[in-house]
């Protein structure tokens, strides 16, 4: 429904303009009788996203959410960025002239538009009424909802009330002043008023209109606001000033009573019970009956007031020519030049035993502030220049001074002129640090970084220098604390010295020290010892430190100073603020109760001119005795009430935006909850698994300062903490259902433990369905099966080829190979011993015979009826008693009864038979035997195969022993998974053993 604007108000928080502090002279001022606090003041214009500088309508819907009507269209406002409306609302809502807004409980927002008439945007619905629903005008001028359920919507036609879906109208014709309406309010009695161009009308229950008239000009009578404040008074404004009516009479204010111009364009009542009035110069309030007020554009903001508001968190919003107002108050007084200080870099800070406030400065001297004035105190009055360091009230009356370079040792006495003679032994220091003991002896921290000087004691006009070649642990001195037992420690660059008699014991990062520069020192009720260093802040309880860093939670590192306020929060100060922390939590952390601690953080919004704090001399801060708590800073000296105002308020949170591999999606409030904002779950189509959510945290205070956590159920084991980053990322999300959570905290740590939840759910592609999944293992059966058929049809095919050559090769082959041999034995007969041609023919015969040998084993070879063991056995034993008749050597074969049924492979047959006959060969050729032994047995699912001879045998020294033949056996064996085993002993003959797995 909203479309994001390009431009992010968070880069427009950090411009050096982005904010503003209304001058004491505004809003507050020293010892001013007004209750009004300062304000910090925050501008929003076209650059920051605002479709136009006009805003003439502000109100804050159920949610928490800003809606802001411009010149040129309404927008939805976070805190930080603009949403526009999308193509789907009405064009003149996107672009038209929104002149008035309002929020009904059952969650509809109102629009009142120029030329348009009404709209009510409800559920994301958009509803217009026009004058043929009822209206007497298009012009809208106000919108209020009364008590009733009623809206009172007022326009160039008179007032007019919607209730029940029904328009009922009063005009001048009713008794209306005029039918010019301007403003609308609702008073305790429930009647309402109604600022018309002549006078002041009322409604009441019965709907009876009359008419009070404020003047005798036509002037006076036109009125253009009206509120009513805690008292029942009535206020209205014109172009002549305001009035307020109230049962003592009537009380006028113009530009003589402090307004900033006599013609008032708006009135609004806070909760406060302050009286806020817009005029065409700027913004004023009146408290307790008097004006407080300063042109706006004196203080560096537009002129013409168009609207006011005020948030649920107290934030007053201000509509203006040039922009969008958000005036906070703000928590922390700030001192500077504009208020009266010689000079905004403030060095120090302290309070005399009279209540006054010191400040030193680095270039103005010494300020004197007290009963509203402030008094400087410089080179004029004898001290030795006008760059200040570090303070101290003496125990006699004065101040010690400390002075930058060559300054040394002043002393500002009662008669404010410096009382200091040096005595022997002080060279003009870089004094950082100045402590009175209670015997009177003045401790002085010097140094000057490069060139340090330590630690100083001036005792009955003698002065003691004590240096890291006397033991102290550094040469620069920070710190100097006396604690309650009368112990002294000392702060240094090297670390942490305790004076003992004289002596010094040295603390650094090798007793537990985060950094070895301590820059402040603190002693706590307990007696604990609290320091600050630029490593963190550390705990001394009972000879044990124990460190805390930005690890832990801490804002900062780099500690400056440490305070305590009445209530268990330390304030630290730094180079990017100020920073509070209840000791609670500390104590937390250490029983490991939690893993961090919770920072409240101070900065800008808070009413700081600068955040960067100073911290090179003490006191760097200041607990005074009104319980306010001082800190000296870049731009002067500012102060915070420890018992500060907090924003208590969780933070609402809303999903913004889903975006699923990059694209929008759309999502609805589920219908089933009609008080909460529970989503309806949202489907996503089958994508890349890629999630981008948009959320945010309606707390409008510092919505900078506001934090996240989020966790996706079903995916994140735990919550994830994201800081002020207002998006979440996933990618490569598994299709299912997931829930996404989202809570955050506002800028003083409140947070929204419930938060906001949104259901997802990720559609399946059709391959990641549970029904795809569950039928892969039934295709991988069938594949498998299929698989199995084709393999098996192979091999009978192939077997079918093996038969068919085998009966060719025995059939054709064979018996022509046989009528050769016949041929050739008959021609070896019939050719006589004395032909030439005898061995030859001797020799064809022979070939002839081998061949067909050869032939023969082939076609067994390939035959698949004799793929079994038993076959292979049978084979053998003939093929041996062939080979060795007629040979002189005799042939013994062992073969069991019954062999087992097993199958073999061709390939195993094959190479199992020529790796035996390799053997047989080997005993007929080299073997000289005169016996041979084969035995045949199945071992389990080993076969094994052994012959044995009774021949001369061979030494089997690792060398080339048989030739080629022994390897071929060998690899003919290891090809099938066997094994090949020869033994033999000269003249004892051999053993080839040979085995293999079957079955």
């Amino acid at each position: 429904m909203f479309q994001k604007r390009a431009h992010e108000s968070v880069a427009a928080l950090q411009r050096g303009t982005a904010f503003l502090l209304l001058s004491a002279a505004t809003f507050a001022a020293f010892g001013s009788t007004n209750s009004i606090a300062r304000y910090s003041v925050r501008i929003w214009q076209s650059d920051d996203g605002l479709p136009h500088n006009s805003v003439w309508a502000i109100t804050q819907g159920a949610h928490g959410y800003l809606w802001v009507g411009t010149q040129q269209g309404l927008v939805r406002f976070d805190g930080l960025r603009f949403g526009a409306l999308d193509e789907s609302a009405p064009a003149e809502l996107r672009r038209g002239w929104i002149t008035a807004l309002c929020v009904t409980p059952d969650e509809s927002l109102w629009i009142g538009c120029e030329g348009y008439g009404l709209a009510r945007m409800k559920a994301g619905t958009f509803t217009h009424f026009g004058e043929a629903e009822g209206l007497p005008s298009l012009h809208i001028s106000a919108l209020v909802p009364s008590r009733d359920g009623s809206v009172w919507i007022g326009s160039e036609g008179g007032i007019t009330r919607y209730h029940d879906g029904k328009f009922t109208s009063f005009t001048d014709k009713s008794g209306l002043g005029n039918n010019s309406v301007r403003a609308i309010c609702q008073d305790h009695e429930g009647r309402i008023r109604v600022a018309t161009g002549r006078g002041l009308s009322s409604i009441n229950d019965e709907g009876n209109v009359s008419t009070m008239n404020f003047g005798m000009g036509s002037v006076s009578n036109s009125l253009k606001g009206v509120c009513e404040d805690s008292k029942g008074d009535i206020w209205v404004s014109s172009n002549e000033g305001i009035i307020r009516d109230s049962d003592n009479g009537r009380t006028f204010y113009s530009q003589n009573e402090g307004l900033p111009d006599h013609k008032s364009t708006v009135l609004y009542h806070d909760r406060s019970d302050r009286v806020w009035i817009g005029t065409y110069s700027g913004l004023a309030c009146l408290v307790n009956g008097e004006v407080v007020a300063k042109p706006m554009n004196d203080a560096g903001f537009g002129d013409l007031v168009y609207t006011i508001f005020e948030d649920r968190e107290e934030n007053l919003w201000v509509g203006a020519r040039d922009g969008l107002y958000r005036l906070t108050p703000a928590r922390f007084t700030t001192y500077t030049a504009q208020e009266g200080l010689s000079c905004n870099n403030a060095m120090s800070v302290m309070e005399d035993r009279q209540g006054a406030i010191w400040i030193a400065t680095w270039g103005g001297g010494l300020d004197e502030m007290k009963d509203g004035k402030i008094r400087t105190y410089g080179s004029t009055n004898g001290l030795t220049h006008d760059s200040v360091l570090s303070l101290h009230e003496g125990r006699a009356g004065g101040i010690w001074v400390g002075m930058d370079f060559d300054g040394g040792l002043n002393l500002l006495g009662e008669s404010r002129t410096n009382e200091f003679p040096k005595p022997h032994g002080t060279i003009g220091q870089v004094i950082r640090v100045i402590h009175e003991d209670r015997e009177g002896s003045l401790w002085i921290g010097t140094g000057k970084v490069g060139a340090g000087q330590g630690l100083y004691i001036l005792k009955q006009r003698k002065v003691l220098n004590y240096t890291t070649s006397r033991g102290l642990a550094g040469n620069l001195v920070w710190a100097i604390c006396e604690d309650s037992q009368g112990q002294f420690w000392i702060g240094t660059d090297g670390g942490l010295s305790q004076w003992n008699d004289g002596k010094f014991t040295n603390f650094t990062t090798r007793e537990g020290l985060p950094n070895n520069w301590i820059n402040a020192i603190h002693e706590d009720a307990e007696h604990s010892l609290w320091l600050g260093t630029r490593g963190g802040l550390s705990r001394f309880k009972h000879g044990k430190f124990t460190s805390y860093t930005t690890k832990q939670g801490l804002f900062s590192d780099e500690i400056y100073e440490v305070l305590e306020d009445d209530f268990g929060n330390f304030w630290m100060s730094c180079r990017t603020g100020i920073f509070r922390v209840n000791k609670r939590d500390f104590d937390a952390l250490d029983n490991g109760a939690t893993k961090t601690v919770s920072c409240t953080i101070f900065g800008k919004a808070d009413g700081l001119v600068s955040v960067q704090c100073n911290g090179v001399a003490k006191p760097a801060g200041w607990k005074s005795k009104d319980g306010r708590l001082w800190f000296p800073t870049i731009r002067g000296v500012v102060a915070v009430d420890s018992r500060i105002k907090m924003n208590d308020l969780p933070p609402p949170v809303m999903i913004e935006e889903v975006l699923a591999d990059g694209k929008v999606q759309k999502f609805t409030k589920d219908a089933k909850f009609q008080n909460s904002v529970q989503f309806a779950p949202i489907k996503i189509l089958p994508g890349r698994g890629e999630l981008e959510i948009h959320y945010a945290a309606l707390s409008l205070q510092a919505p900078e300062k506001n934090r996240f956590q989020y966790m996706l159920a079903n995916f994140d084991p735990n919550w994830i903490d994201v800081g002020n980053r207002r998006e979440a990322f996933y990618n490569n999300l598994a299709p299912g259902s997931y829930r996404f959570y989202v809570r955050a905290c506002n800028n003083d740590g409140v947070w929204n433990e419930a938060g906001i939840m949104l259901p997802i759910i990720l559609s399946p592609h059709f391959w990641q369905t549970w029904w795809f999944k569950s039928m892969i293992p039934v295709a991988m059966g069938l594949v498998l099966f299929a698989w199995y058929r084709f393999r098996m049809a192979q091999l009978r095919e192939i077997e079918r080829l093996r038969v068919q050559i085998a009966a060719d090769l025995h059939d054709d082959v064979g018996a022509r190979l046989t009528k050769v041999a016949m041929v050739t034995e008959f021609m070896e007969r019939e050719t006589a011993a004395t032909d030439k041609s005898k061995p030859h023919v001797e020799n064809i015969a022979k070939t002839t015979r081998e061949v067909i040998q050869a032939m023969d084993e082939i076609v067994w070879t390939i035959n698949p009826k004799n793929d079994t063991l038993d076959n292979l056995a049978n084979y053998i034993f003939q093929y041996a008693q062939e080979y060795f008749q007629n040979t002189g050597v005799r042939c013994r074969m062992d073969l069991p009864a019954q062999l087992p049924h097993c199958p073999l492979s061709t390939e195993e047959r094959h190479n199992l038979f020529m790796a035996v006959k390799e053997a047989l060969n080997n005993v007929l050729k080299h073997a000289r035997a005169t016996e041979v032994r084969i035995s045949l047995a199945v071992e389990g699912n080993d076969l094994r195969i052994i012959v044995t001879d009774n021949g001369c045998g061979f030494i089997m020294n690792g060398s080339d022993n048989g030739g080629d033949g022994l390897d071929n056996m060998k690899e003919r064996l290891a090809h099938i998974g066997g094994r090949l085993e020869i033994q033999s002993t000269q003249n004892s003959g051999t053993r080839v053993e040979m085995e293999v797995a079957v079955g």
